[in-house]
């Protein structure tokens, strides 16, 4: 079985600044961690109206017709 000796000299990706997501100064990047995490509470926000409107809709349309059982 053969060594390969080239394992030594490899540095990850994730240690190249050209491969990170933010190119900005620390200020920068504190700027925008200081806004918080608005588009992930707007999509939350936003599944959460969807699915009480589904919820609304198929008691709407689906049991209010069919009456009380018993």
């Amino acid at each position: 079985m053969a060594i390969d000796t080239r394992t030594a000299a490899h540095v990850s990706a994730a240690f190249l600044r050209e491969n990170v997501a933010v190119h900005g100064s620390d200020e920068e990047v504190q700027r925008i961690v200081a806004r918080g995490p608005r588009g992930a509470l707007a999509l939350a926000g936003l599944s959460v109206a969807v699915l009480l409107a589904l919820w609304l809709a198929f008691f709407v349309f689906v049991f209010l017709p069919r009456g009380s059982v018993g």
